[in-house]
């Protein structure tokens, strides 16, 4: 890889963190906008998100990133999805809790009713929605990362 094709690769890295985080804030701003800082997962509801997005973009577009060439971090990407799973089950169960105990009602007390019920349907399907990607991407990274090794070492290929 030419120095100019690894600059372009860790630009476009950058981009597509800045993509990210741009995603994070337009799906939190709802959130934001009607509660303020009463919700109790921004945290890691962000995490989430970060998650689901890099590990998807890794999966499906390896080849043109500037992991592809890097097999130490491949292999530090086969064994990092284990932490990474704990803390998705962590953050669901503590989502879930807060729902079952309190209900997302609870922290919305400043909105009219018909508010309260809109605002608790988008946060339950986004945190699922996002929870969900990051679980499916956690537990394909590690079988990605193998299999880029694996073409690489015996084929030549990502």
């Amino acid at each position: 890889m030419t120095q100019v094709q690894g600059n372009k690769k860790i630009l476009m890295e950058m981009i597509w963190l800045l993509l990210t985080a741009v995603l994070i804030i337009l799906i939190m701003l709802p959130i934001h906008g009607s509660i303020g800082d009463l919700f109790p997962f921004y945290r890691q509801n962000m995490i989430l998100i970060f998650i689901a997005v890099t590990f998807s973009r890794y999966i499906f577009l390896l080849k043109y990133h500037w992991l592809s060439n890097a097999k130490w971090i491949k292999v530090i990407f086969i064994f990092l999805p284990i932490p990474i799973f704990f803390f998705i089950v962590g953050a669901l169960y503590d989502f879930q809790a807060f729902s079952d105990e309190k209900g997302l009602t609870s922290i919305m007390s400043v909105l009219p009713h018909e508010e309260q019920i809109g605002l608790s349907k988008y946060i339950r399907n986004e945190v699922i929605l996002f929870w969900s990607a990051a679980f499916l991407a956690n537990i394909y990274m590690p079988i990605r990362m193998i299999l880029s090794l694996w073409r690489e070492i015996n084929k030549g290929t990502h």
